[in-house]
């Protein structure tokens, strides 16, 4: 007779092949069929590639890219965040030296306008 079991008695010994994690649930590769595991370990890394665009503003192409040329998705994530870095960083000097250049272009408006000013004043 087939018995499901879908609430776990905790009282229950693991089964050999199950390990604990630190929060206290089980986990097992025995669970998996074998033919599943490459689908499972894809839609992994697919979420982790989607967590990752969604922190670090990257679209997820980008981030496969530099995955692609590493050796483990933890230093993709440390260079992911380095990139996120200096793009912030230049954003700020690009922004900084675009707020400059409008500034002098309103400081040689303003003077612009002065000396207009100016001259029709002295026509008068």
């Amino acid at each position: 007779m087939l018995q499901l079991t879908f609430f776990k008695d905790s009282t229950r010994e693991q089964p050999s092949g199950c390990s604990t994690t630190a929060s206290g649930t089980s986990t097992t590769h025995n669970d998996i069929h074998e033919g599943d595991i490459a689908h499972f370990a894809q839609v992994g890394f697919n979420a982790l590639v989607q967590s990752l665009t969604v922190q670090q503003g990257f679209q997820a192409d980008v981030i496969r890219t530099v995955y692609k040329y590493l050796t483990s998705y933890e230093k993709t994530v440390e260079v992911i965040e380095a990139m996120r870095e200096a793009a912030e960083e230049h954003a700020v000097a690009e922004i900084l030296s675009r707020t400059k250049e409008d500034d002098i272009e309103d400081d040689s408006v303003k003077e612009d306008s002065v000396k207009e000013d100016s001259i029709k004043e002295e026509e008068e």
